[in-house]
């Protein structure tokens, strides 16, 4: 069994059916994949996500070294930590005391 073939005013009518629906395959797989695309959108969030996390932990180590710093400033000197650092940066010891030395 053989279909008729298509004539040119139905060809005319469909065109822009065809056309629209080309149109919307293109929308819809730029909409997914594009630079700006769905899939794009859920990479970015991941990764904004990471370097939040990141973010924090920066922002911890350096409160920790802040505080390290304070703690050794002039106006503020606490000579229990003065004594930690000195003995830490020139393996100093004390009369009568005993040092291990263990690899790192």
């Amino acid at each position: 069994m053989r279909l008729p073939r298509p004539t040119l005013p139905d060809m005319k009518r469909r065109a822009p059916v065809a056309a629209l629906l080309m149109l919307y395959l293109y929308l819809g797989f730029h909409a997914f994949s594009g630079s700006q695309g769905i899939v794009r959108w859920a990479e970015n969030s991941a990764k904004a996500e990471r370097l939040e996390a990141r973010l924090a932990a920066l922002q911890a180590k350096r409160d920790a070294l802040q505080a390290d710093v304070d703690l050794l400033a002039s106006t503020s000197l606490d000579l229990d930590t003065l004594d930690i650092e000195a003995r830490r940066t020139l393996f100093v010891a004390k009369p009568g005391e005993i040092t291990i030395w263990l690899d790192p």
